[in-house]
């Protein structure tokens, strides 16, 4: 059955719940390897000797508590042992107001949402955790990682909220994505993948460095969201509103994608006009 389409411009949960029929565990990013080498992938069981004591997160599992650390430290610390591997996925979508547009087919936005969606239940059907960062213009919200179907349903649920209130105005001026990506980078632990979808629109110019940074701790991909105008443009010139003026100018194709190839930036570009190959592996 093809998911629902109530509107190209509307982020409507019940199509990116329907989603999940259409997702499938990727292996590729289960078996993803952070920098360090080590693995981030589902949990395959408890081991031998622990590794790593850290403080109880909101979605822990209470079993994984060792009782004699946090007696030692007066709150609850949970354990990880070597074989007790569980991937750990953070969605980023990009709600600024420069996604919030679409030509054909859907807004940038809503294919952003979707396609997070997507890999979202990728990773809760393979056994990992998924939480979320949306960015609007002046303002983020975050939604820790969470294990199973309960995490989907609140991504979900946040990404179709989130993105009604960025189409009724924005509260202030964009942030650049530079200076997103570095709250987002400060805020993952070592091994925990992100993937950001986006238009690439306004980077700013510390945006490779910071994606490099936030690299160093773990596993980023960026799901480049392009509308048909930027994939084919048009011939001839165009008249469009630039604050209080009119003016004319051309449309060129994006050089987007090979900018983050150029900085090692791993890129999946996502056709915001495309809704034929929902469930597709990557």
């Amino acid at each position: 059955m093809t998911p629902s389409r109530p509107s190209g411009a509307t982020v409507d949960p019940g199509r990116l719940l329907e989603l999940a029929a259409h997702a499938h565990p990727n292996a590729s990013v289960d078996r993803a390897h952070s920098p360090s080498g080590g693995r981030s992938g589902p949990r395959r069981g408890e081991g031998g000797d622990p590794y790593d004591l850290r403080p109880f997160q909101d979605g822990d599992d209470p079993r994984r508590i060792d009782p004699a650390a946090t007696a030692r430290s007066g709150r609850p610390q949970v354990r990880s042992r070597h074989e007790e591997v569980e991937h750990t996925l953070l969605l980023v979508a990009d709600f600024r107001s420069p996604m919030l547009w679409g030509t054909r087919g859907r807004f940038r936005s809503v294919a952003a949402a979707e396609a997070l969606a997507l890999e979202g239940w990728r990773a809760v059907l393979a056994g990992g955790r998924v939480g979320a960062v949306i960015l609007r213009d002046g303002d983020a919200e975050t939604l820790a990682p969470r294990p199973r179907e309960g995490a989907m349903l609140a991504v979900c649920g946040a990404l179709a909220r989130l993105h009604a209130a960025a189409c009724d105005g924005a509260s202030a001026a964009p942030e650049t994505l530079a200076a997103c990506l570095d709250r987002v980078g400060a805020g993952i632990a070592p091994g925990m993948s992100v993937c950001l979808a986006t238009g690439l629109d306004d980077p700013g110019e510390g945006f490779a460095m910071a994606a490099a940074a936030l690299m160093q701790k773990g596993r980023l991909e960026v799901l480049l969201i392009q509308d048909a105008v930027e994939m084919t443009p048009p011939s001839g010139t165009f008249a469009a509103r630039l604050g209080r003026r009119i003016a004319r100018g051309r449309f060129g194709a994006s050089s987007s994608a090979a900018a983050l190839e150029a900085a090692g930036i791993p890129v999946r570009i996502v056709d915001a006009a495309d809704v034929s190959d929902i469930g597709a592996a990557p």
